[in-house]
């Protein structure tokens, strides 16, 4: 089961396999942030925030409880918070949000649950680097 880079997965968003996936499994619950500049997969749950400049995926039995930042977010599962899209953010039927959107593109399917505010903006930066060093 693992938690962290994984070299031989592939990207959410059709990368070659060099690109590596963060995968956080069924049976794993972590408490604290990820920090990232690649793409994430979420089975299991996260209370605390995630930060990438990649992509975001939360798959329908998983769950996060915090802010998410990133580039692209796709919620199959649920999410507790704000999110921070600098791309697309979509919500999927199986899908739950509670807490505010913002993001370039919003795509909510008809089934999906949504309880918080939706702002479409035309320009979002997800750099990790730069986050780090405003967070000094």
């Amino acid at each position: 089961m693992p938690i962290f880079k994984d070299p031989r997965a592939a990207r959410p968003n059709g990368g070659g396999p060099e690109d590596g996936l963060t995968l956080v499994d069924r049976d794993i619950t972590l408490v604290g942030d990820i920090v990232s500049e690649g793409n994430i997969r979420l089975r299991g749950r996260i209370e605390g925030n995630i930060l990438t400049s990649g992509t975001v995926v939360i798959e329908p039995r998983a769950s996060v409880r915090g802010e998410i930042t990133a580039e692209n977010l796709i919620v199959e599962g649920s999410i507790e918070g704000k999110v921070v899209v600098a791309r697309k953010f979509e919500l999927r039927p199986t899908g739950r949000m509670r807490g505010d959107i913002r993001a370039c593109v919003v795509a909510i399917a008809e089934e999906a649950f949504l309880q918080g505010r939706v702002l479409a903006t035309e320009k979002i930066s997800t750099n990790v680097q730069k986050r780090r060093l405003d967070r000094r």
